[in-house]
């Protein structure tokens, strides 16, 4: 039945194109008189008429229209330009750059468009090509190195992963840190869970739901920085913006695309164990013992390879097919798209189907309907990881023991008594399984009542539904679920909005431009999950909540619902399109937080001057020869952000937990946190300065930013005593101020008629710092962050980093002298100390493009300086004795006093399992290393079929693209890779990011694909 609806999808597109393909009579392709390069989005209009249509991506157009007529070509930063028609049916036209402006426009507030000249904040663009170049199946990984100032952390190597992304370090010490996502002007959900179904959240991290944005549709993604930018959405944007346009029909005659790729990826580096010690404990051999303390290998004796036999090399495979076109009052785009990802460990892979609809009508020549209808279904299975009985339990598997026989002759699982469960014998026996059915609905309407008035009306939704579910088999070694166990929920989550705007705009004088822009907003968002989980199957082969007797279940539903209602004012003026001023306003009313404080305002103003047009306007400039074009611009801006939805109040439950004392009736939940009826919104304030400024017709150019801003009075779920009922309660207190620079250069190192060669490079610094805390906490900590037995978290430190490491380490006294004990041993202190800072120095990202005839080679040096990680992995292996921090087995003095004498230490004492186990791996300081990576993010190459050849056949486009993602890393961590999340993108605040902790490890691989257009 599926397909046969695919079927019929596909030949409905192909009879709509069909019909449009009869329209039009003129054709051509518009370029760039500098370079040669395509002009998508080129306005074709007939002189004299309302007929029009606009370019495709690779420029051409087909326009019907009578041989008395002319054609009118114009686009944002060209010089308009005038083609009789006459007797020609191909028109091709070169449009050269007008010196008074740049070419270069940013979606900002609600999909409406601007010229960045204009702008006075700082925003970036990531082209449409640059995002497919990345071959990255999440959206967020595909912006990797590409924007100065964003900074963004794959959680694993595991298919469907999450990815965590920032702009411009964090604004909250508990709540989320990441932007708003739009598409084609309505907010949609980018949450990842920090847990489902009550599994911890590095056993099973879940996929942030950008990952179901299919790259291949996005038109253009631009990155609305600092809260200015940002500020018309409201309070869900106060940690920037993502603003997504999705491709919309152009062109005139039907055109089909068609592209695929196929992937093979591998592991891209693994720890280094020791194989000089085997399996044992305290230095005798036992074939029964789970770690490896005992005697060293004979000569001839195997040492297996465990850990790097248990990988897979993993086959991924996408196709995308789109139906494009327009005709003179009507365009539609249709798409659909299969992604199969693979995964270099058995039982584990990541589906994506795809179905997307953008069409829009002008009727008569005021009123113009409108919208997009998205459908995606994504199904993922994935195993365990984040401990010892995860798949990466391979890293405790005694070396002198093939790890793939894992059966024993009746068919249990072959285990080391007291050790763990073998990963074979995991993955086909814990498996953990997720389905989505997501639906993104946008209708509008535009109508133009004068010529200075525009009226827009937009309603959309967000709906999806997952369906989550993970067993573990009788036979597992954990201790909670001997006889069987399952975990699942079922999560729904919409997000509808409404928005209303009004524009007018008008000209006075000639010279005096003012734009004004009035709405309302409308959102409402609905979460709800039914949650059950059961232990002891009856049948041990039946893994079903069924399958458990009453008493052996649990089940629990929640319900969260939000309201952000919203009135927005933007203000423009500009003199000569020289000197520009916008001042925009917004108030929300939300309903998380009490009414009374539950309304606020913030305002924005920024300017900006185009310095090269006004020195000419003073006549002190008369060409463009070497300063081509320069802007200063500065923005303030204060915006709000409110509290998550039902925090105010405590909830209860019906069942005693040790931190209550009253065991009837409802009682105070004691796994959630603590309700506050006092709270009041937090705000950010925030400034920022820069220059935009390009030399040499153009062919360098520098971008410069210097940001700082404020955010008080934090909402702040903190711990309390166990006696308030509760582990957290939410209040006010706390502020984070962060400060950086952002510097983006950009230069045409060669133009040559059939050679190119362009350098974009990007630097951003930035600084976290928790300036103040409530009361006398002096950190906030995250427990879904620990990791290594709890020998260290995420935490923010008063007067240190938002992104500090909390962590065990051994007694010192003042001097930093040791403090040992009586038998010369280090001991761990009982408190937690500061022991890193995961934020890093400055990243930068560095892309060369070049172009000779119909190749393209284009590829991105990632850099990041600076950031700490917790190898909780390497900590992972001391315990084993696997690691080769445990190779010195001998004895030492250890450099320290006697704690109880304060005469310092003459005993030797050896170096022995209970050391490393119960001592050195207590401590987390040594191992916190630098994150540092130099790393090639992709390099992709693509052969464009010379027009020559496509003349002799019915396609108008053809290449085909190789491409090598992560091929080399140059760092010093020794683990699997510095870039990691442990817990997922889902952990809140200063997040799970730094943290190594026995994930999937990270791949490199290669893509090969074609693209081929008729």
């Amino acid at each position: 039945m599926k397909k046969r609806l695919l079927f019929l999808f596909l030949g409905m597109c192909f009879l709509v194109g069909q019909v449009f393909a009869q329209q039009g009579t003129i054709s051509g392709k518009v370029t760039s008189a500098d370079d040669g390069t395509p002009l998508p989005g080129v306005s074709v209009k007939v002189k004299g008429s309302t007929a029009g249509i606009s370019t495709d991506p690779d420029g051409r157009y087909t326009i019907k229209a009578n041989s008395d007529q002319v054609l009118v070509f114009s686009y944002i930063g060209s010089i308009t330009e005038e083609r009789p028609v006459g007797a020609n049916r191909v028109i091709n036209v070169q449009l050269k750059q007008d010196a008074k402006t740049l070419n270069e426009v940013a979606v900002t507030a609600f999909g409406v468009k601007q010229e960045v000249r204009s702008l006075g904040f700082s925003t970036q663009n990531v082209k449409a090509k640059e995002i497919v170049d990345s071959q990255q199946p999440n959206l967020v990984n595909a912006m990797q190195g590409k924007v100065a100032g964003v900074q963004i952390t794959n959680s694993s190597g595991a298919p469907g992963s999450s990815a965590n992304i920032m702009i411009r370090g964090g604004s909250s010490l508990s709540g989320n840190n990441q932007p708003l996502f739009v598409v084609d002007g309505i907010p949609v959900d980018n949450t990842t869970p920090v847990s489902q179904a009550g599994l911890v959240a590095s056993t099973a991290p879940a996929s942030n739901r950008a990952i179901d944005i299919n790259p291949e549709d996005i038109e253009s993604l631009t990155v609305l920085k600092g809260p200015a930018a940002a500020a018309l959405y409201g309070i869900r944007a106060a940690s920037g913006a993502i603003v997504i346009t999705t491709k919309k029909g152009s062109g005139g005659a039907a055109k089909v695309t068609y592209q695929n790729t196929f992937s093979l990826d591998n592991v891209n580096q693994l720890p280094e164990l020791q194989g000089k010690y085997k399996q044992g404990e305290a230095g005798n051999f036992s074939a029964t013992a789970p770690n490896s303390w005992g005697p060293e290998f004979a000569a001839n004796e195997t040492v297996y390879d465990n850990l790097n036999n248990f990988f897979k090399t993993a086959f991924s495979q996408s196709h995308d097919l789109s139906v494009s076109g327009s005709s003179e009052r009507s365009t539609y785009y249709t798409s659909a798209s299969l992604l199969d990802q693979g995964s270099i460990v058995d039982n584990s892979d990541f589906r994506r189907k795809s179905f997307r609809v953008n069409a829009d009508t002008k009727i008569g020549e005021k009123l113009t309907v409108g919208g997009s209808a998205n459908y995606v279904r994504t199904d993922r299975t994935s195993v365990p990881q984040g401990s010892a009985n995860g798949t990466m339990g391979a890293l405790y598997w005694p070396r002198n023991d093939d790890m793939t026989n894992y059966l024993n002759p009746n068919g249990s699982q072959r285990v080391f008594p007291g050790g763990n469960d073998n990963p074979y014998w995991t993955i086909q026996n814990k498996p953990i399984t997720s389905g989505i059915n997501r639906f993104i609905g946008v209708a509008n309407i535009n109508y133009d009542p004068f010529s200075f008035l525009n009226l827009t009306y937009r309603l959309g939704t967000d709906l999806y539904t997952e369906n989550f579910k993970a067993v573990r088999m009788p036979g597992t070694l954990e201790t909670d679920a001997l006889k069987g166990a399952i975990a699942q929920n079922t999560n729904t989550n919409q997000i509808t909005t409404s928005t209303f705007i009004a524009t007018a705009k008008k000209t006075f004088w000639d010279d005096y431009n003012f734009s004004l822009a009035i709405g309302n907003n409308i959102e409402n968002t609905r979460v709800q999950t039914l949650t059950a989980n059961a232990i002891n199957f009856i049948d041990p082969t039946f893994p079903s909540i069924n399958n458990t007797v009453a008493t052996d279940r649990s089940v629990s539903e929640t319900l969260n619902r939000r309201r952000i209602v919203g009135v927005f004012g933007d203000f423009n003026f500009d003199w000569k399109n020289i000197i520009y001023v916008n001042l925009r306003a917004r108030n929300d009313w939300t309903s998380t937080i009490p009414v009374g404080d539950n309304a606020f305002f913030y305002p924005a103003i920024s300017t900006s001057v185009v310095l090269t047009d006004l020195l000419k306007e003073l006549k002190l400039k008369s060409d463009d020869q070497i300063f081509s074009y320069g802007k200063i611009r500065a923005a303030y801006s204060n915006v709000g952000k409110d509290a998550p939805p039902h925090v105010t109040t405590t909830s209860l439950a019906a069942v005693t937990n040790t931190f209550t004392i009253n065991p009837r009736g409802f009682i105070t939940n004691a796994n959630n946190a603590f309700g506050n009826p006092q709270l009041v919104p937090e705000f950010t304030r925030a400034f920022e300065v820069g220059a935009d400024l390009r030399f040499i017709k153009n062919r360098f150019g520098i971008d410069f930013t210097y940001y700082r801003s404020k955010s008080d009075n934090q909402i702040l779920a903190t711990r309390v005593p166990p006696s308030a009922g509760a582990f957290l309660t939410y209040l006010n207190g706390g502020a984070i101020q962060n400060k950086g620079i952002e510097v983006v250069l950009n230069a045409q190192a060669i133009v040559k008629k059939d050679f190119r060669w362009t350098i974009d490079i990007n630097f951003a610094h930035n600084k976290s710092i928790v300036k103040e805390l409530p009361g006398a906490l002096d950190r906030v900590e995250l427990s879904d962050a620990w990791v290594a037995a709890n020998a260290a978290q995420g935490a923010a430190f008063l007067n240190g980093s938002l992104f500090g490491i909390n962590g065990n380490v051994w007694k010192r006294n003042a001097q930093g002298q040791l403090l040992l004990s009586n038998t010369g041993y280090p001991q761990v202190q009982t408190a937690l100390a500061n022991i890193g800072d995961r934020n890093p120095d400055f990243t930068s990202g560095i892309t060369n493009t070049f172009n000779y005839k119909n190749f393209s080679l284009s590829f991105m040096v990632d850099i990041r300086v600076g950031g700490d990680v917790f190898n909780a992995t390497e900590n992972s292996l001391v315990r084993s004795g696997l690691s080769t921090k445990t190779l010195d087995r001998g004895s030492k003095v250890f450099d320290g006093i006697i704690e109880s004498t304060g005469l310092p230490s003459a005993l030797s004492v050896p170096l022995n399992q209970n050391y490393y186990q119960t001592i050195y791996a207590n401590q987390g300081y040594d191992f916190v290393e630098d994150g540092s990576w130099y790393r090639l993010r992709y390099a992709t190459l693509t052969y464009n079929m010379p027009n020559s050849f496509l003349a002799k056949t019915k396609l108008k486009g053809l290449a085909f693209t190789v491409t090598g993602r992560n091929l080399v890393l140059i760092t010093k961590y020794s683990g699997v890779d510095p870039e990691v999340s442990g817990s997922g993108a889902g952990v809140g605040g200063s997040g799970s990011f730094g943290f190594d902790n026995l994930g999937i490890p990270a791949t490199r691989g290669v893509d090969m694909g074609l693209r081929l257009t008729f």
